[in-house]
């Protein structure tokens, strides 16, 4: 049956991450006591961490490369340096990455390892060594068919110094999706099983001590197995399964007899197309809760233990935006397990956090009856902390008197000052309308191009100016390409007059030059108005600008409606 929640939720915290976002682990990254979050984000080939600001809270971001399609990420302290490293199945790269931790979570690539569709890794220690290995699930690029024939677990044993030894691979199901490392049989030695989406089954690999295993065992449950958790379900003290499967929507509680035989108990339906499965004691009564998440529903589910290995009791939650892998951990040091989502749909809502937690009436910082880290319209900084209250105390800046803390306002040229508010007031230009200052350099390399288009490299948007229009007849066309092709090659040196047909500045008149007169083409923009000018910048060179923008940069103002054509700005007295 379906019950009232059995814990109390707090509201659904998200925060941005890459593109795809499916893979979730929480950690303490940076070595300051509190569980920070990393996600793989297969999209755009990296890693986001959000930083824990020690409340719970995830404010501040950094993107970490890896190899191309990371589905999942992982970790453990590969080097002994006391810190959480992390790894990486990387899918379209066909690798697996470790990345190292310097202890203040600043993360180098240290090896990629070649495989074979890397699909799932996760860590743990199977020869009991002391060190902590990682553990590949891959297709088997020898096979005829890779993708419909038996894949493969490859080991990789930790030598604790921060390298590895690849072990012997050992054959599991078709396609896996996920598997995990526990002690099934009792020996003290690491078993391992996988879930497999095409073969329908589950893989058991027994340990036989001496980095070796058994021969495969199959437990056939049918539908797709997509992910599983081992745990101790029902109190006997060996290690059972749950795990999902996605298109059928089901999760299947299976329990070990104590020998690594294992029985299904009960099957629970799920939402719709389950990717994911984490357990924990969720209600702290001693026993292993499971929580389900799916990229079909915006309806995840907790299901709660009776104590005997059964989850008669569910509990709805609330997770959009295509929840993927799911994990569970104390966020903010209360005792109680929090939940952690990694969303495959909406890199803008790609991390998802709900606290335990009934919001409470403890901090009232703006005295409107709300708990202030329950405030989630006014906490654009994400760090639970109302943004009236942070304006109001001086811990952040609002330049603009808006309401809004500085730091959530576009910003792109990265002086602090909101954009609206600098086109506003004049400190910067917006030529075009845009409500983009003119100056911005988006991509970090000093030319605007990113936030503006600026192929000629005067600072100036393209879309303002007409400087492929060598004629001077009012459109840049095919008289302009042959004026280029007139003035083809290297181009006398100062204190000559620069070549009219060398646009970017580079000394020489070539393809480039005629490139940029084809992204020209067409009529050109009306005049500037009447109050830009030509300017010369403290770097030497010559922009189009206001008179105001130019001061603050300071250059030396050239005069409205003066231009950059002939101007030398070294010989400026």
């Amino acid at each position: 049956m379906l019950a009232l929640a059995e814990i109390p939720l707090e509201s659904l915290r998200q925060y941005s991450t890459g593109l795809y976002t499916t893979g979730v682990v929480a950690a303490d990254l940076d070595g300051d006591g509190d569980i920070d979050i990393a996600l793989s984000n297969r999209g755009t080939n990296n890693i986001t961490i959000r930083f824990n600001n020690g409340l719970g809270f995830f404010p501040d971001r950094i993107d970490v490369p890896t190899g191309g399609g990371p589905r999942y990420v992982d970790g453990a302290d590969f080097d002994g340096d006391g810190d959480f490293d992390l790894c990486t199945p990387d899918y379209y790269a066909d690798t697996a990455t470790v990345l190292r931790n310097d202890g203040e979570g600043t993360f180098t690539i240290t090896h990629q390892f070649p495989l074979s569709k890397t699909v799932f890794l996760w860590t743990d220690d199977l020869d009991r060594d002391g060190n902590h290995d990682m553990i590949v699930l891959q297709w088997d690029e020898a096979a005829e068919s890779p993708s419909h024939s038996p894949a493969l677990m490859t080991p990789f044993y930790g030598r604790g110094d921060g390298d590895f030894d690849e072990g012997a691979s050992a054959y599991i199901g078709l396609q896996p999706r996920g598997g995990a490392s526990a002690d099934i049989n009792g020996d003290d030695i690491p078993d391992i099983v996988t879930a497999n989406l095409i073969s329908g089954d589950l893989t058991v690999l027994i340990g036989t001590g001496n980095r070796t295993w058994a021969e495969p065992a199959t437990i056939d449950v049918g539908g797709y197995p997509r992910y599983l958790t081992l745990c101790d379900l029902d109190g006997d003290m060996d290690i059972d399964i749950a795990a999902v499967s996605k298109d059928t929507n089901e999760c299947w509680i299976l329990h070990n007899d104590g020998s690594g035989s294992f029985t299904l108990a009960q099957t629970r339906p799920t939402s719709n197309l389950p990717h994911s499965i984490a357990s924990g004691d969720l209600d702290l009564d001693g026993d292993e809760d499971i929580v389900i998440t799916h990229v079909g529903s915006w309806s995840s589910l907790a299901y709660f233990n009776d104590g005997s290995g059964y989850f008669p009791e569910s509990q709805l939650i609330t997770m959009t935006d295509g929840p993927a892998e799911v994990k569970l951990a104390d966020l903010d040091s209360d005792g109680l397990l929090d939940i952690i989502t990694a969303n495959v749909e909406n890199d803008a809502r790609g991390l998802s956090v709900i606290h335990q937690g009934n919001c409470e009436l403890l901090e009232d910082c703006n005295e409107n009856g709300i708990q202030d880290h329950c405030e989630f319209d006014d906490d654009c900084n994400l760090n639970g902390t109302p943004d009236s209250c942070e304006i109001a105390d001086g811990s952040s800046s609002d330049i603009d008197g808006n309401g809004i803390p500085d730091a959530c306002q576009n910003d792109c040229n990265g002086n602090e000052i909101p954009d609206a508010w600098e086109i506003a007031i004049g400190v910067s230009s917006d030529c075009n309308g845009n409500n983009v200052p003119d100056n911005c350099y988006c991509d970090g390399d000093m030319i605007i191009n990113g936030c503006e288009e600026d192929l000629n490299h005067d600072l100036l948007p393209d879309d303002c100016q007409c400087f492929a229009d060598l004629d001077n007849n009012g459109s840049v066309d095919v008289l302009d390409f042959l004026e280029v092709i007139s003035q083809w090659g290297g181009i006398a040196q100062p204190p000559q007059p620069p070549a009219s047909a060398d646009l970017n500045g580079d000394l020489v008149v070539d393809v480039s030059d005629l490139l940029i007169v084809n992204a020209a083409w067409g009529s050109c923009p009306p005049p500037l108005p009447d109050d830009f000018g030509g300017c010369c910048t403290p770097l030497g060179i010559c922009v189009i600008t206001r008179e105001l923008n130019c001061k603050v940069i300071m250059g030396d103002y050239l005069g409205n409606g003066t231009t950059c054509d002939d101007v030398d700005c070294d010989l400026l007295p």
